[in-house]
């Protein structure tokens, strides 16, 4: 059953709000009336956000700067929300760390810190704001996966396993709320151009990756589009819908084999 958006009169909270997908989305949700709480480490990129947000739209667009590295942060976010009388409506929880390599490349600090920072922020907030969600007669929450969830990723190991864990409990939480007031998406994008570094690794994906790969903004309007009209897994664009297809149906050895040689290509362009 869609939603309008005329129909959420609480906040949005938005973690990773300040680059990439995140500021994608909040320029989105605001863009349609809805007022946002950003979430993330760079102050600058925040007040930035906020200037621009609250001059061309008729919203509010709240910052938190905290590094949800740091396990205490999610309690803290909450906390301000419960302080302020703030309440959330949409929870989106955005915030994460990407790499392309050999897991033996990597050190563990930064795997460690991968995995934290892809997981638990989720888990935390999901957990402490639900009791906040179900005030309302809908409420929403988004997790962003990746294409990459669905299938092992060779010199991707730690960020598409940290994917599908973000997958597997945003599908099984979906169906324990289902008969609550809390409507749980997940999207899984494929490539995505964020920043520079992200155009180069596409660049050298070759024709399905380009293919399947679209602007951060597209990405949020598919996102937004999609907890609106109720969708549970969210699959922005038509050739990342095709290549979900093409996963499923390959061989699982086949499909590592093309997969981690296209990564190979990839490990130059980070």
């Amino acid at each position: 059953m869609s939603t309008s958006s005329e129909d959420i009169k609480g906040y949005c909270l938005i973690t990773g709000a300040s680059h990439g997908i995140g500021k994608a989305i909040s320029y989105e949700w605001a863009s349609r009336g809805i007022s946002i709480i950003a979430v993330a480490i760079d102050n600058d990129a925040l007040k930035e956000l906020k200037e621009d947000i609250e001059s061309n739209y008729k919203v509010s667009c709240l910052t938190l700067t905290k590094d949800l590295l740091d396990i205490n942060a999610p309690q803290q976010v909450f906390d301000w929300c419960i302080e302020n009388h703030i309440d959330v409506q949409v929870l989106v929880n955005n915030v994460g760390l990407g790499s392309t390599g050999s897991f033996e490349a990597t050190t563990l600090d930064f795997d460690i810190s991968l995995v934290k920072l892809n997981v638990f922020p989720m888990i935390q907030l999901t957990k402490l704001f639900l009791p906040v969600l179900k005030k309302f007669e809908k409420s929403f929450v988004l997790n962003m996966s990746s294409l990459g969830s669905l299938r092992p990723i060779p010199y991707k190991a730690l960020y598409s396993a940290s994917k599908a864990f973000i997958y597997s409990f945003s599908r099984a939480i979906s169906s324990e709320l289902k008969e609550d007031s809390v409507h749980v998406s997940v999207s899984c994008p494929a490539g995505v151009y964020t920043n520079d570094a992200a155009v180069k690794r596409i660049n050298v994906s070759g024709k399905i990756g380009k293919w399947t790969s679209l602007d951060a903004d597209i990405v949020a309007k598919y996102i937004v589009n999609g907890i609106l009209n109720g969708k549970r897994l969210i699959i922005p664009g038509i050739g990342a819908k095709f290549l979900m297809i093409l996963m499923k149906l390959l061989p699982e050895n086949l499909n590592r084999w093309i997969v981690g040689r296209n990564m190979k290509k990839n490990r130059s362009a980070v």
